[in-house]
């Protein structure tokens, strides 16, 4: 398991998305990754528990702009996706929206893949994003 910080990973992954051939992709997905970027460090970050907070609390004393993504790994990321895939996270536009709950799913599929979670241990997490993102496609427009 390579221990690459979410920062890292994101980058990585919207680098390898197929999704810059068209500029409204280009830019519908540069929102996506804005707004999971934004819910990392302000949603995210406040569910962490133990040695996770602790750590997180440590990178916050050396002044880090986004800590969350600083010094989380690939679990982390992943365990977060269901939420933001949770109604009050979904982006008001409907085809952002759909982005959203696409980035999503392929994130969780993409960290299983390159190895970057063992697929045993975080087995729930897919789960769950996968009917996260099942629930959110089911969702009203907002």
């Amino acid at each position: 398991m390579d221990p690459l910080n979410a920062d890292t990973i994101l980058r990585r992954f919207f680098a390898a998305s197929g999704h810059t051939r068209h500029p409204e992709s280009l830019l519908r997905y540069e929102r996506v990754q804005f707004h999971l970027r934004s819910y990392l460090e302000e949603v995210a970050a406040t569910r962490l528990a133990g040695v996770d907070r602790e750590l997180l609390a440590l990178e916050r004393q050396f002044g880090t702009e986004t800590p969350y993504v600083q010094v989380m790994g690939a679990r982390e990321l992943l365990h977060a996706l269901p939420e933001f895939l949770a109604v009050p996270q979904l982006l008001p536009d409907f085809h952002d929206r759909l982005a959203q709950i696409s980035v999503a799913s392929r994130l969780a599929q993409w960290l299983c893949s390159r190895r970057l979670v063992q697929r045993e241990d975080s087995w729930n997490d897919v789960v769950l994003t996968r009917a996260a993102a099942e629930q959110a496609r089911r969702s009203p427009a907002l």
